[in-house]
C-alpha cells in the first residue's frame, strides 16, 4: 500500500511537471496578398516569440481551386529546406511542415521575422479568394524550445486575394 501511494504521487508530480514546463506561445503569421489571375505569388510565413527554439511542426491549408502550390523559398532558418516539407497533400491543398534545429543549441527569430515563403501560381479568377491557413492537421502544431519544453503555438491565418 505505501509503494502505491508513492507511485501515485509521482505520477501526479511529474504530470504537474509537464504543464509547469511548458513555456510562452510561439505565434506562427502567413501574410495576406492580392495576386492577378495566372500570376506567381508567394506568401511570407512568419513568427512572433521564436526564440531558442528546438523544433517546429504544422500543416498549411488553401484552396486548391484557387491556388497551384509552385514551392517554397526564402529559406531563414537554420537546417530549413525544402526537404523539410511534405508535398503529399498539395493537389488537395495542404503542406506539411517539419523543422528541427540540427546543432541543438536552439534557433532565434526577430519578432516578424520571415521563416520562408510558399509559393503559387493564381488559378482563381478575379474576385475569388483562399485563406492561407495553419492547421494541426494532418501534422499536429508542435514547437519545442531549447530547454525541451513545449511552447503552445497560436496562428494568425493569411489569405490571397484575386483581383
Amino acid at each position: 500500500m505505501y509503494l502505491k501511494n508513492i507511485l501515485i504521487t509521482l505520477t501526479f508530480l511529474a504530470i504537474a511537471g509537464l504543464s509547469f514546463a511548458q513555456s510562452s506561445a510561439i505565434t506562427l503569421k502567413a501574410e495576406k496578398k492580392t495576386a492577378a489571375p495566372g500570376s506567381k505569388v508567394c506568401v511570407n510565413i512568419s513568427v512572433d516569440n521564436f526564440s531558442k527554439m528546438l523544433a517546429t511542426q504544422y500543416s498549411l491549408k488553401w484552396d486548391p481551386k484557387v491556388l497551384e502550390y509552385a514551392g517554397v523559398q526564402g529559406f531563414k532558418l537554420p537546417y530549413l529546406t525544402k526537404d523539410n516539407f511534405g508535398t503529399v497533400g498539395i493537389k488537395k491543398g495542404f503542406l506539411t511542415v517539419v523543422w528541427i534545429e540540427n546543432n541543438l543549441k536552439g534557433a532565434d527569430l526577430a519578432n516578424g521575422a520571415v521563416m520562408y515563403q510558399v509559393c503559387f501560381t493564381v488559378k482563381g479568377k478575379a474576385g475569388s479568394s483562399s485563406s492561407i491557413a495553419f492547421s494541426p492537421t494532418p501534422t499536429p502544431y508542435e514547437a519545442v524550445n531549447s530547454k525541451e519544453q513545449l511552447a503552445k503555438v497560436s496562428v494568425v491565418n493569411g489569405s490571397v486575394s484575386v483581383k
